[in-house]
């Protein structure tokens, strides 16, 4: 009704102008183009009117279309929730294959040194995504051996190690392991087992703190 009540004052407005100029001007053809201006002022204001109103009529029923989501269908706030613990989960999952796969290579490397048996490598990382080490090495742990290898005596004289087989439970969190935990080792493998954990620090540029030995018989 708005919209009507401005195009009557306006067209109202137009033609006093028009029937004013048309009394001021002489008989001349002056006022024919006063004519056709001021009827292409009423188109104008005419047309804008008419655009008033299908704009109005179209952002009317536009809004409601766009805020009103279909039945069965979740909102964009359960759409975005499910989006973020999708992506945590992948985030968790990333993560653990990572601090597995860094265990794997950590007991690879140990198990070059010869003069120690590695049974088992246990990784730890920074998790928080706030903190500013998130993803990096936290502390390691090498469970060694702590009994010496059996000496096999062969054809030319020269001993050979020959150690029991052991299964390697790469990535496991604080599972039970066979054995006496902390078994005291003697001092040639202590300083074995020293040698090891700075070369295992200084491979992941990690401090002597971080690498940690536990001892087993």
């Amino acid at each position: 009704m708005e919209l009507i009540r401005q195009l009557v004052q306006n067209l109202i407005v137009i033609v006093v102008l028009a029937v004013f100029l048309e009394m001021l001007l002489p008989a001349s053809d002056m006022r024919r183009y006063v004519k056709m201006v001021m009827g292409l002022l009423i188109i104008v204001v005419v047309l804008q009117a008419i655009g008033g109103i299908v704009r109005g009529d179209w952002q009317r029923h536009l809004e409601p279309a766009i805020n009103a989501a279909p039945s069965g269908v979740p909102d964009l706030k359960e759409i975005l929730a499910a989006g973020q613990r999708l992506k945590d989960g992948q985030e968790q999952k990333a993560l653990e294959e990572y601090r597995q796969g860094l265990s794997r290579q950590i007991v690879a490397l140990a198990g070059l040194n010869s003069e120690v048996q590695v049974v088992k490598a246990r990784v730890e990382i920074y998790t928080d995504p706030g903190d500013r080490h998130y993803g990096q090495i936290r502390e390691v742990f090498l469970l060694l051996a702590a009994a010496r290898p059996r000496i096999q005596e062969q054809g030319s004289g020269r001993g050979e190690q020959l150690v029991e087989p052991v299964t390697i439970n790469v990535g496991e969190r604080a599972q039970p392991v066979q054995g006496e935990v902390n078994a005291k080792p003697g001092p040639e493998a202590e300083k074995a087992a020293a040698r090891l954990a700075r070369v295992v620090a200084d491979f992941y540029n990690l401090s002597p703190d971080q690498v940690k030995v536990q001892w087993v018989s």
